[in-house]
């Protein structure tokens, strides 16, 4: 038994958690937003609902009203877009689609997040962490 495998009883489960997933979906569609600060706001615009690691990096909170956020957007060329639901939605499904290709049991708990048990899984792959890795590569392209 590999050192990093589960014992016969114990139960494995993986929580998959999308970083920045709105703002992750708009650079998937467009690559030029990569690396750019960048806020994703929420319906009629009237706060930030995802931010980039670049904005979350300027101390830019979660749910900060836009009226407030205008002046430092401007100062470090924050690109703002409104949310795109349709978009988080087909795109959240692609993912728990690619994670039921790693495990028959997914339990999905919100748009970027889920559950995996990866009971059974772990003789398919040299250490659970390489099946971690395989996931993220595969969701990322």
């Amino acid at each position: 038994m590999r050192s990093n495998s589960p014992s016969i009883n114990q139960h494995i489960f993986a929580l998959v958690d999308v970083n920045n997933f709105y703002v992750s979906c708009e650079r998937a569609f467009n690559p030029k937003l990569e690396n750019q600060p960048l806020i994703v706001l929420s319906n009629n615009d009237g706060c930030a609902v995802a931010r980039s690691n670049e904005v979350k990096a300027l101390g830019v909170k979660m749910a900060a009203p836009w009226f407030q956020l205008k002046d430092l957007a401007k100062k470090h060329h924050i690109v703002v877009l409104s949310s795109n639901y349709t978009l988080y939605g087909d795109m959240s499904d692609r993912v728990m689609t690619i994670l039921r290709d790693f495990s028959p049991n997914v339990e999905v708990y919100s748009i970027d997040e889920c559950f995996l048990s990866l009971n059974g899984m772990n003789s398919l792959w040299p250490s659970v962490t390489q099946m971690g890795q395989t996931m993220r590569q595969r969701i990322r392209q």
